[in-house]
């Protein structure tokens, strides 16, 4: 028995036409599908919650579009990209971001298909703008996590909301990069270094507090 030829079922057409209708609709009004790219020109965040400003490739006439049947458009020389407002971030944090995101090309999430509901996601490997093909190939095994870096004296505060908050802070104590965390310690909370086994284990000695949990350099940072 032949299976039934399922564009002469009535109700698949009228969805397939609905769906039609609606990807015309939001191609009317100047809505994005699903992710963008972009690339942020700002982490200055008045609110510390950790907003970037990106400019939307779509909106960038330094980028070439791609236009009906797949064809480019060349750059319009001479206009401005504006800048857009500031762009949620997954996961929210307390702070800004890393001053080294700037210039960097991003994925964002169209949220309700949106651009005023953009979410930041990834930082792209993206050699070549909305790359062609050409560019360096990923690597083929799984997605990998890459933590922000902030450099010493940069990192967001130390608070209840960034607890569990990850960072790589760079020329931190003793001048070397550490692997940090937001955590409770001493009725507060603190940027806490973790040890690795390049550092030595013997930093309990140097216990300024008495309190046990660790060397301590400032008011703010602990290494344990």
């Amino acid at each position: 028995m032949q299976p039934p030829n399922l564009t002469s079922i009535g109700i698949v057409k009228d969805l397939a036409a609905a769906l039609n209708a609606n990807d015309t609709n939001a191609k009317f009004a100047g809505l994005p599908k699903s992710s963008l790219r972009g690339t942020v020109v700002s982490v200055d965040d008045p609110e510390k919650r950790g907003r970037v400003k990106v400019i939307f490739d779509d909106m960038n006439p330094d980028v070439p579009q791609v236009t009906g049947a797949g064809e480019w458009s060349e750059p319009r020389e001479g206009e401005k990209p504006d800048a857009s407002h500031w762009i949620d971030v997954s996961p929210p944090f307390k702070g800004k971001q890393a001053p080294g995101l700037v210039g960097k090309r991003v994925n964002i999430n169209a949220s309700n298909g949106q651009y005023q509901y953009a979410v930041l996601q990834d930082v792209l490997h993206d050699p070549e703008t909305l790359a062609s093909g050409k560019g360096v190939a990923m690597p083929d095994n799984s997605s990998m996590t890459r933590l922000p870096v902030y450099p010493s004296g940069s990192l967001p505060d130390a608070t209840a909301e960034n607890v569990g908050c990850v960072i790589v802070e760079t020329g931190g104590f003793q001048g070397l990069d550490w692997l940090t965390v937001c955590l409770k310690r001493s009725g507060g909370y603190k940027w806490v270094n973790m040890m690795d086994r390049l550092h030595t284990h013997d930093s309990q000695a140097n216990d300024s507090r008495g309190d046990r949990e660790g060397l301590v350099n400032d008011d703010t940072k602990a290494t344990t």
